[in-house]
């Protein structure tokens, strides 16, 4: 009887099974044409960036990553075209481009603590923890830390924490320091929390200048020594993080 019952919704769920399957390999398909977009888009920035070929560890993490799960249905088709996107809030989910070099600049390894400023869909998030031993996400609105919370939660990106907080203050809890530091919104200048919070070895990477106009991609490394150094990788032009000008 209960052989019978299991086959019975076997059965029953055959072709709701087989939707997904067929489903999973197509977006593998355009998962593994956006990392070929990718490697493409860095190598012809590669002579401004200097930083032609992304680590492969960072193009599994794109292959990997279900796009389409972060951003909303209506755009859902674009997802593995290397382009940004609206996410929910109003707020966008990068060019995945520009996610895997500022992923790479930051050389994130195994065991390190990475925090994220700016959630977006959490996309980038997501990335960023199939890199990392720890993801910490910040962002100034709390419906949208809670909705990718959940999110990353389902998906089962377990090893990232979302929290509500002003992300010129990095992670709330100040005595925390992070091995890589993600800034995903223009800020006119890198606020003194930020780098209190980078640890000695640590990269940062962020867009740096005004939101009407170009904006220059950032590295940042605290030296051994506690020292910083850097060096400007790429013109850009991103979303201003809330309250952006005010240092």
């Amino acid at each position: 009887m209960r052989l019978g019952l299991a086959l019975t919704l076997l059965l029953l769920q055959a072709p709701a099974l087989a939707a997904v399957a067929q489903e999973a390999t197509e977006y593998a398909s355009a998962r593994a044409g956006l990392v070929a977009q990718v490697e493409l888009n860095a190598e012809l920035a590669g002579p401004v960036t200097g930083h032609p070929v992304i680590a492969p560890s960072v193009l599994e993490a794109i292959r990997e990553v279900p796009r389409h799960l972060f951003v909303p249905e209506a755009v859902a088709a674009y997802a593995y075209l290397d382009l940004p996107l609206p996410a929910a809030f109003g707020l966008r989910e990068s060019q995945p481009f520009l996610v895997a070099l500022m992923s790479d600049l930051v050389d994130i390894q195994a065991g390190d603590d990475v925090l994220v400023l700016g959630v977006g869909g959490g996309y980038h998030a997501a990335v960023a923890s199939r890199l990392a031993a720890r993801v910490h996400a910040v962002d100034l609105d709390a419906a949208a830390a809670t909705a990718v919370a959940a999110r990353l939660e389902r998906l089962g990106y377990g090893n990232v924490e979302v929290r509500s907080a002003d992300p010129y203050d990095g992670w709330p809890e100040a005595e925390r320091t992070f091995d890589a530091i993600i800034v995903r919104l223009a800020v006119d200048r890198l606020p003194q929390a930020l780098l209190r919070q980078l640890a000695p070895g640590g990269r940062l990477v962020a867009p740096i200048g005004p939101a009407e106009s170009e904006q220059s991609l950032m590295l940042v490394i605290r030296r051994a020594d506690g020292s910083l150094g850097g060096r400007s990788v790429l013109p850009v032009r991103f979303m201003r993080l809330p309250g952006g000008e005010r240092i």
